[in-house]
């Protein structure tokens, strides 16, 4: 990467801080800090809005290094590649957010606007980063899933997380609000799938050079477990006693994508050699 190319990354993710910053501002009046919090020892020394300020430097920064390493593996050229990596961390971040409901009974509306206030400049962040000119030739896939494969993919992601949550809620392995806020739970666990889903058809490519594990690994704990990781030690990095739970989460969580990525793959690779296999046919008939 060239000294220039990456003076501008770096002013990107400063400017998508910076956004980041005001919008939280702007929306103090939603904010959901607790009255007598138990803050982290980096909050009690440097303060609230420092330690937050610190969070956003080192979420966004992760966000823009995984877009950089998939960048070329993502559907579409330019701008479409922003625009699809952008709505899917913007989508799991905000459902992330929305887990305060059945945690701890945050008003939903508060939840929405906070967590609007991150993926907002999340996804300005991306869009940015896909306007920058890269010395590696783009790729674009001309195939993509058909309806009945979004379909069935957002319905095995949904699946996987919501057993897969249960089991740790049931457990006690995390905490949750399944004995309080039993309903919420339910619908933030099958929401948060749903959005899972429909990030690994957004950025999922047809590459096949790759096993379908390499992809499954790569997909469960580089693009979603790296952005899902960054996202939640926000929790622990301000309040105290999150670390363990935080860090559980982290590990099952992306366990389960990376199980659901591999099951979901399997007959989407079958499909794509069968049309391959198709089209060299066809080709060779109307070449004779």
């Amino acid at each position: 990467m060239k000294k220039d190319q990456k003076i501008k990354i770096i002013a990107i993710v400063l400017a998508c801080v910076l956004l980041d910053i005001v919008l939280h501002i702007v929306t103090t009046s939603y904010s959901t800090m607790p009255e007598n919090a138990n803050f982290s020892l980096i909050a009690s020394i440097l303060g609230t809005e420092i330690t937050a300020s610190l969070w956003a430097l080192f979420a966004f920064s992760g966000v823009a290094f995984v877009y950089w390493k998939i960048r070329n593996e993502i559907p579409g050229k330019g701008v479409k590649k922003g625009l699809r990596y952008g709505t899917a961390i913007a989508l799991l971040w905000m459902f992330a957010m929305l887990e305060g409901v059945s945690l701890f009974g945050n008003p939903i509306v508060k939840e929405f606007v906070v967590g609007l206030s991150d993926a907002i400049p999340v996804f300005v962040l991306s869009i940015l980063l896909s306007k920058l000119k890269t010395e590696k030739v783009e790729s674009d896939h001309p195939l993509s899933f058909i309806f009945r494969q979004k379909i069935r993919a957002v319905s095995i992601f949904t699946g996987i997380f919501l057993t897969g949550r249960y089991i740790a809620y049931l457990s006690g392995v995390i905490q949750s609000g399944n004995q309080t806020r039993p309903l919420q739970t339910f619908i933030w666990t099958l929401l948060m799938g749903i959005s899972i889903g429909a990030a690994f058809v957004l950025l999922d490519s047809n590459r096949n050079g790759r096993s379908l594990k390499y992809r499954a690994v790569k997909f469960g704990f580089l693009i979603f477990g790296l952005n899902w990781a960054v996202f939640l030690v926000f929790m622990p990095l301000l309040f105290s006693g999150y670390i363990s739970d935080v860090f559980l989460r982290i590990i099952i969580d992306t366990t389960l994508v990376m199980i659901a990525s591999y099951l979901t793959l399997i007959p989407r690779s079958e499909f794509l050699r069968k049309k391959v296999s198709k089209i060299s046919i066809l080709q060779g008939y109307l070449y004779k």
